[in-house]
This record gives C-alpha cells, structure tokens and sequence, in this order.
C-alpha cells in the first residue's frame, strides 16, 4: 500500500495523471481538439456531520448550549466555527479555561481573541452567575479580550456596547448580520 501512495505522489509532482484512465480521458479530449488542464483549480466543500455541545440549558427564551474548552486545536475551532456559520440562530458561547493561552507557540492571538475576531460569545471559566442570567433572560453577552477592547474603542464601533469587559450583543447585531460580515 505504502508503494501505491509513494507511485501516486511522485505521478503528481511531475503533473502526471492519478491514473491510467484519466491519461485515456485525456487523449480523448485533445483528440476532439480541446485542451484541458490537469487539476488546475481548486474548490471548497462542505462536509455534514453532525456536532453535539457539551452541556445544554433550556430556558424561556430557547435552550443555551455550551461548549468547553481547555486546550482548543486548530480542527475543533474550525468545527466550532462551521456550526455557528450554518446555525446562525444557535444559543452557543464556549466556556474557556485558559481565554488568554495562545492558539499556537508562534500565534499571538489568545483563544479569546480568536473568539472576538469570529464574532463568537465566551466565557471564562467558571462561569459567573450574572453572565449565565444574561443567557438565561435571553440576551447573548460575551467578554471581550483586553486587546479587543482597546481595538473596539478606536474603531468607535457604535453597534457595541462594553461594560465591565462583557459586551452584550443581544439587540445590536444578529449573528445573521455577523454572518454577511465573516462572508464580505
């Protein structure tokens, strides 16, 4: 097997085809006077799968889900970020042990601040009971890294409000609008 994907990689670093049938689809097309190009172009996809929360909470305004997080790879966040991309409704914040540890060694950007810069609620943990109220009546608060704090004031941004290093988001943007925003 070990043979059969070294075979495969060396194929691809000359531009060789993947297989002898495509080399077939290939002559068969410069045959009919085309000229196509070997894996030229590159597209996204999606995977579906499925993700399941840590803790849920019903409340009157809709469950609250949360997720936490100690150390936190670079896969779980982008799994992280893809649920709240396709589930812009979602009552969701993530629960962090450590908000200002560093995503890598070479990165100065803390688990915090990556939350702020995807426009997803945090928490430190342990939880305080005025944030969890805020959930539980139906608002959507999250802190705020210091960093992000300092930006937030320069930019002026308007559409926040920050008080004691939460910010509440509940009537000033939709995640739908924050969506568009991560989008344009």
């Amino acid at each position: 097997m070990l043979d059969r994907f070294n075979k495969a990689n060396r194929n691809r670093a000359n531009k060789q085809k993947r297989s002898a049938l495509e080399e077939q689809v290939e002559l068969a097309l410069t045959g009919q006077g085309l000229s196509p190009s070997y894996e030229s172009e590159k597209f996204a996809y999606v995977l579906h799968r499925k993700y399941r929360p840590d803790f849920k909470i019903d409340s009157d305004h809709g469950p609250i889900h949360i997720e936490v997080k100690g150390w936190w790879p670079s896969n779980e966040r982008s799994k992280l970020l893809a649920v709240f991309l396709n589930n812009p409704t979602i009552r969701l914040f993530v629960a962090l042990q450590r908000p200002q540890q560093k995503i890598s060694k070479q990165s100065k950007t803390s688990y915090a601040m990556w939350c702020d810069r995807h426009f997803i609620p945090w928490s430190p943990i342990p939880i305080s009971p005025e944030y969890m109220n805020k959930w539980l009546n139906g608002e959507r608060p999250t802190f705020r890294a210091p960093e992000t704090i300092a930006k937030a004031a320069t930019e002026r941004r308007s559409t926040r409000t920050v008080r004691s290093g939460v910010t509440s988001a509940s009537g000033d943007r939709t995640q739908m609008e924050l969506l568009g925003r991560l989008e344009g």
